[in-house]
C-alpha cells in the first residue's frame, strides 16, 4: 500500500515547522510543504512556493500534487497587529487551496486545520473555562468559524473527512519568531542588555491566571493522531500540554535562567517598545557570537502582547482528546527553560 503523502500549507511557521520535521522523521509518511517563501535553511522534504491568496497560482503550483493524501493546513493570512485576522483573505486561502488540490488528489482522505482559542471568544473577554468542543460559538464571527463552516459544507458526499486542532500559547523549540518561547527568550537577553530586571511585560491579572502553552511537536503528534484516526474524523479537538501554568511561578525561573533579577509586573506593549531595539539585538548578536538573524525575524511581538494582555483566565479541556486514545503530555514549565536551553545550545541567545 503506498504511503500517506501530506501536504502541509504554512510549513515554515510555529506549528507547520513542527509537524513537518516530526512526519518526515517518521518514513511511514511522505511530506511536501507548502509555504509564502521558500525557507533560507534546507528541510528534509520538499518545500513548495504558492501564494495561497492568488488562485491562478495556487492551481498552477499544485497541480502537480496528485498523490496528496492529507491537507494539514497551518497558514494564515498576512495582517498587522493593529487590526483583526482577516475573514475573507483567511477564507479564500484554505478555499484557493481546495480548489486547487481537489481535481487532482484522487487519494485525498482528509483535510486538517489548525484553530485556536479564539474559537471560544478568548479574545473578547473572560469566557467559560475550561473551554469544551461542544460549547456554542460566541456572537462575534471570525477566521476559524469562516474556515470550519467551508471545509464542513465542501467535505459532504465526498471521500474525504476533516478535522481540526484547537491549540494556544505554541511554544517551538526551533527558530520561528511566532513561538512564546522565542518572544521570552528575545525580551530577556535585550532588557539584561540595557541592563534592566526581568519585569513581566503584561498585565497583573494575566500574571496571575491561569494559562495553558503546547509544545509545537506534542501539537504536531496530535495532530498527527487527529488526522489518520477514524473515531476523530469530523470532529474538533483543544490540545495542549496538559498542565496549567501561572506566569507568577515561572518568572522567576526565567529570570535565573539569564542570570538576571525577577523584576516586578511593568504592562508594556511589546509591538510598540520592542520595535526600536534592532540595534540593540546586532549588539548582543556581535557580542556573544550569535548566529546572525536579523531582529525581524526573531520575535512575533503582537503575538506576545495577545499572550500576556487577557487578564483572566486561558483553559481548555483536553479530555475529549484524551478518550480518543492520545495521552501524551508534558511540563509546561521544563518544557520552557528546556527550549531556552535549546536556544541557548545553538547560539540562537546568549
Amino acid at each position: 500500500m503506498a504511503r500517506p503523502c501530506a501536504l502541509i500549507a504554512g510549513v515554515t511557521g510555529a506549528v507547520g515547522r513542527a509537524l513537518g520535521r516530526h512526519l518526515a522523521a517518521h518514513h511511514d509518511w511522505e511530506v511536501i510543504g507548502l509555504a509564502r517563501r521558500i525557507p533560507p535553511e534546507p528541510l528534509d522534504y520538499p518545500v513548495i512556493c504558492a501564494d495561497l491568496t492568488d488562485a491562478a497560482a495556487c492551481r498552477a503550483a499544485l497541480a502537480p500534487l496528485t498523490r496528496i493524501t492529507h491537507v494539514l493546513y497551518c497558514a494564515r493570512a498576512a495582517h498587522t497587529a493593529a487590526v483583526k485576522e482577516p475573514i475573507a483573505a483567511n477564507l479564500a486561502m484554505l478555499r484557493n487551496l481546495l480548489d486547487a488540490i481537489e481535481p487532482v488528489a484522487s487519494r485525498l482522505a482528509h483535510v486538517h486545520f489548525v484553530e485556536g482559542s479564539k474559537v471560544y471568544g478568548s479574545d473578547l473577554g473572560p469566557y467559560k473555562t475550561p473551554a469544551q468542543e461542544s460549547d456554542p460559538r460566541v456572537g462575534e464571527y471570525n477566521w476559524y468559524y469562516a474556515q470550519e463552516d467551508l471545509v464542513i459544507e465542501r467535505s459532504r458526499g465526498k471521500r474525504w473527512s476533516w478535522s481540526a486542532s484547537r491549540p494556544h500559547g505554541v511554544c517551538e523549540r526551533e527558530p520561528v519568531p511566532r513561538s512564546l518561547a522565542m518572544i521570552i527568550a528575545v525580551y530577556a537577553a535585550i532588557s539584561k542588555e540595557l541592563g534592566q530586571p526581568l519585569c513581566f511585560p503584561g498585565t497583573a491579572g494575566n500574571f496571575r491566571a491561569l494559562y495553558q502553552c503546547v509544545d509545537a511537536t506534542l501539537l504536531a503528534k496530535a495532530i498527527a493522531w487527529i488526522a489518520t484516526a477514524p473515531a476523530c474524523a469530523n470532529q474538533a479537538f483543544n490540545v495542549t500540554n496538559g498542565d496549567f501554568i501561572r506566569w507568577a511561578n515561572l518568572w522567576p525561573d526565567f529570570a535565573g535562567f539569564f542570570g538576571m533579577e525577577a523584576g516586578p509586573v511593568k504592562t508594556v506593549r511589546l509591538a510598540e517598545v520592542m520595535a526600536d531595539q534592532a540595534p540593540v539585538w546586532e549588539r548582543i548578536v556581535r557580542k556573544h557570537g550569535l548566529k546572525p538573524t536579523p531582529y525581524e525575524q526573531v520575535a512575533v511581538w503582537s503575538y506576545g502582547d495577545f499572550n500576556f494582555g487577557r487578564d483572566y483566565d486561558i483553559m481548555s479541556s483536553t479530555l475529549k482528546l484524551r478518550q480518543s486514545g492520545f495521552s501524551a503530555s508534558l511540563d509546561t514549565s521544563r518544557m520552557l527553560l528546556e527550549h531556552l536551553g535549546h536556544f541557548r545550545q545553538e547560539r540562537m541567545i546568549p
